[in-house]
């Protein structure tokens, strides 16, 4: 098996942080690694004489390749060195084009174009790691792409899974910095005899010859410089008190990314108080984005409808009124001025486009969409897609030049109104809309309506989980100290509660609040929504039951993450708990992602069945303390450090699951005794 990491920055680009090559570090990195080959990537550009400089100080085989930008995500393109003349070139018309601000992102097409026949070239696109290239530029590359750069162990096992995808990489991305301080442990293994740009291309097409590790393949992977390793699934970590358990967690999540750690303890309620306030916080993400998604639509009259104001449309009546009055009653006051047609000539209606345009874009939405195009198409199909779009942005040109014509107008008619009201006597005819005016006090009936029932008490969602239900409800606020919670401020709400049964009326009270609440929150003040976790009785969850939940619930979500930590479970749960859901729930989840699990219980230590089993220990050497990890699969009879050394897999067993083999023995002979 060869270890490479083809993914090295040695020059910083305009992209990316600023760091100071040194190549002593780069050698430290490949000895201390034992890699057996490397590919200088820089972003957008290729240096040759440093290429050539570093080639000659690095003992494995070595490639030159460069990261491009394409059409949104980043590929590798890495080269044989055998013509770095040729690659150089090659790789100045790409910096040249990225570099100069007129040129668009490189394209396939011109990709192409550059570097000419791509089956001479290994190219690596970001695949399940960000910026990925898209689908259907990856379709434009066949067949010249057979392998993608992955982000994660997790991503790594994902795609060796699926026939359908890449066959996976595993690389550092790392800048050779010369403050490194600790090395990446971002590599990928390859079953090939001799290292070649050929031989590598060859390996990559067959997903049998990758792996994480050497001797384990996509089982084990490294997260310790020293080579200590975890499994693809699931990781116990056991060992005596202060051994250690919870510093290897915190080790583990400092060096990888996206991790999902739940520590010891942070689920638990410690008395009341505590327990509510925690209950709203954990709930307060999930409330949000539930509530927003209720609320969305509401909150869309209300920002409608806060432009109404009902106050200023009667007293433009009024005065429309008032001024009708005067110039009728003012007959003697007429003049050529007043009697000319434009004096009281109405202004055209305003074109409100917004629909036409969420129209629009709903349709480019359609015709860009990739992902669902088979579905779409089976309906609707992409030229009569595309007709639809040039046919509705034809007729909002067409609208759009109407109501450019129409705003001129009314703006020269104004214009002529106001010199004609200057040179006449007569008294002014105020201005009136009176198609706005009687759309406002619909749009206002309306609201009212749809406030009132926004707020009818009732259940708007309820999801489960593993014997218990998150249930959503809403109805009305029950007063100003509701009102100022939901703020969270120190805002008064007393004046605006008053007017709470009148959604109009409160809307204007809401206005003059001002502070924290903000026009955008509108809607939050109108409908309470109230969450209640209920047990598999139906009954309101118990603190102890509430962090039951949100411990199932955390596990749940960390389904998004690319590993998950759990820090002793057992301190805070009891056994039937953690047999009956927990347990099942992780090791549902190991099937898709790295699980480590720090515990000393024998229900969740033996009981789970792990993967990989590591033994924790604080041991004296010379007179000093030092942590050690052991570490082998459960059936093994030994488990081994990283320097060499093994302890008894039921010693330990017995040792920090059993409280040792007397009282496992004792406690199994009261149990037998009970039975009996």
């Amino acid at each position: 098996m060869k270890k490479i990491d083809l993914h090295i920055h040695t020059i910083p680009s305009p992209v990316d942080a600023n760091f100071m090559f040194s190549i002593e570090k780069l050698i430290e990195y490949v000895e201390i690694a034992n890699l057996d080959s490397i590919a200088i990537t820089n972003h957008n550009l290729f240096d040759k004489d440093q290429f050539e400089e570093i080639l000659q100080q690095i003992a494995i085989p070595m490639f030159p390749g460069i990261e491009i930008d394409l059409e949104g995500g980043q590929i590798l393109v890495i080269g044989e060195n055998t013509d770095l003349d040729d690659f150089d070139r090659k790789c100045a018309q790409v910096s040249s084009h990225y570099y100069d601000d007129a040129n668009g992102p490189i394209s396939v097409e011109l990709l192409k174009g550059i570097f000419g026949d791509l089956s001479e070239y290994l190219l690596i696109p970001h695949y399940e790691k960000k910026p990925p290239v898209k689908e259907e530029t990856l379709s434009r590359l066949n067949p010249y792409v057979v392998a993608g750069e992955v982000s994660s162990p997790k991503k790594f096992v994902y795609c060796l899974k699926r026939d359908d995808m890449l066959t996976p990489v595993y690389f550092s991305d790392c800048r050779i910095d010369q403050d490194l301080v600790s090395f990446p442990l971002r590599q990928t293994y390859l079953d090939c005899d001799e290292i070649n740009l050929s031989a590598l291309k060859l390996c990559l097409r067959d997903k049998n010859k990758v792996a994480l590790s050497e001797k384990d393949g996509h089982s084990l992977f490294q997260v310790f410089a020293d080579g200590q390793q975890l499994s693809t699934g699931l990781n116990v970590i056991v060992g005596e008190r202060s051994s250690g358990k919870s510093h290897t967690l915190g080790r583990i999540a400092e060096n990888f990314d996206n991790v999902c750690y739940l520590e010891q303890f942070s689920l638990v309620a410690r008395d009341d108080e505590e327990d509510q306030r925690r209950f709203n916080e954990l709930l307060s993400q999930q409330r949000s984005l539930f509530s927003k998604e209720y609320l969305t639509e509401l909150q869309r009259v209300i920002e409608d409808v806060n432009e109404i104001n009902l106050e200023e449309d009667d007293q433009s009546v009024d005065r429309y009124v008032e001024s009708l009055l005067k110039h009728a009653e003012e007959i003697e006051k007429r003049d050529i001025f007043s009697e000319a047609k434009l004096y009281s000539e109405e202004p055209f209606q305003a074109i409100d486009q917004k629909g036409l345009k969420e129209l629009i874009a709903s349709t480019k939405h359609l015709v860009r969409n990739e992902e669902f195009r088979e579905i779409i198409d089976r309906h609707i199909s992409h030229e009569h897609l595309k007709a639809l779009y040039v046919a509705l942005m034809s007729y909002f040109a067409t609208k759009e030049e109407e109501r450019l014509k129409k705003d001129w107008i009314n703006e020269l008619v104004r214009q002529v109104r106001h010199n004609l009201q200057i040179r006449t006597a007569a008294p002014t005819i105020s201005e009136l809309e009176p198609y706005r005016i009687a759309m406002n006090v619909k749009k206002v009936e309306k609201f009212r309506a749809l406030a009132r029932l926004a707020r009818q008490p009732r259940e708007i969602e309820r999801r489960s989980l593993r014997g218990f239900d998150l249930v959503a409800r809403v109805g009305p606020f029950n007063g100003a100290g509701e009102l100022k919670k939901e703020s969270k401020s120190q805002m008064a709400f007393s004046d605006a509660y008053e007017s709470y049964d009148d959604p109009y009326e409160y809307l204007q009270e809401l206005k003059e609040i001002g502070g924290s609440v903000v026009a955008a929150d509108f809607s939050k003040y109108f409908v309470k929504i109230d969450y209640r976790i209920l047990n598999k009785d139906g009954i309101e969850a118990s603190g102890g039951e509430r962090s039951e939940y949100f411990l199932l619930q955390a596990i749940e979500d960390a389904q998004s993450a690319d590993m998950l930590l759990i820090d002793e479970p057992e301190s805070s749960f009891d056994n039937l708990f953690l047999k009956n859901e927990v347990n099942e729930i992780i090791k549902e989840i190991s099937k898709t992602m790295p699980v480590v699990l720090v515990t000393h219980n024998n229900t969740v230590g033996a009981s789970i069945k792990p993967d990989y089993l590591l033994c924790t220990k604080k041991e004296v050497e010379a007179e000093a303390f030092r942590w050690r990890i052991y570490s082998g699969h459960p059936t093994n009879s030994e488990l081994h450090s990283t320097d060499g050394k093994s302890l008894s897999t039921w010693e330990i067993t017995m040792g920090c699951l059993e409280a040792g083999p007397e009282a496992y023995d004792e406690r199994r002979e009261g149990y037998e005794g009970l039975k009996n």
